[in-house]
């Protein structure tokens, strides 16, 4: 009874993570689009990490079916994670293009791929993290942050501003901030993994 107590406890506070990071950015979405830089480094963020931590409320809640994973079919599409990640990596990426904000403020169909779509890839990363090895996180991870470091450095050399939604200060501001997450991101990867690093180094 108490390992069932505390197992729902943790469902639940996954849960009320994900609910508090998709009602800010649903519900907070006019402040949040209304610079290029929360729009970008802020709500997109949330909205996958609703997603992730939606799909570790659901692990806590369900152990038993996520364990034997690897035996089903319909995960065996994303051996070791790294067709999930791969794909996860390629909507990053589409994010961090000026014209994909733009039509999320004017297209109906984008806004509906960034508010479903964002949340489903935080779920994909979150499965597909754990089915990966060391090796694979940091390949996933350094090639993110590398994109992350040139698209920035582009915005801070462009002369003009590439949305037409945002002012060119706020570009600036939204390339320097993408040179902090590639420098961040591995720094909190490093911490998080420090012991698997650490015995993949001593093997």
């Amino acid at each position: 009874m108490d390992i069932f107590k505390l197992k729902h406890a943790g469902s639940m506070a996954w849960g009320v993570a994900a609910l508090i990071c998709l009602g800010g950015a649903v519900g907070l979405r006019g402040p949040l689009t209304a610079l290029m830089s929360l729009h970008m480094l802020v709500q997109i963020p949330l909205l996958v990490l609703a997603g992730l931590f939606a799909e570790r409320a659901w692990r806590a809640g369900h152990p038993g079916p996520v364990a034997g994973a690897r035996s089903r079919p319909a995960w065996s599409y994303n051996e070791y994670g790294i067709p999930g990640l791969l794909l996860v990596s390629l909507v990053g990426a589409a994010w961090m293009i000026p014209k994909a904000l733009d039509d999320a403020l004017t297209d109906w169909r984008v806004a509906a791929f960034k508010y479903l779509g964002l949340p489903v890839c935080g779920w994909v990363l979150g499965a597909s993290l754990r089915r990966s090895n060391v090796i694979i996180k940091l390949f996933f991870l350094g090639n993110f942050c590398w994109m992350s470091a040139i698209v920035g450095m582009i915005y801070l050399d462009q002369p003009i501003r590439l949305c037409n939604a945002y002012l060119q200060d706020d570009q600036d501001w939204s390339g320097r901030g993408l040179i902090a997450l590639a420098i961040v991101l591995p720094s909190c990867w490093l911490l998080a993994e420090l012991k698997p690093v650490w015995r993949f180094l001593n093997r």
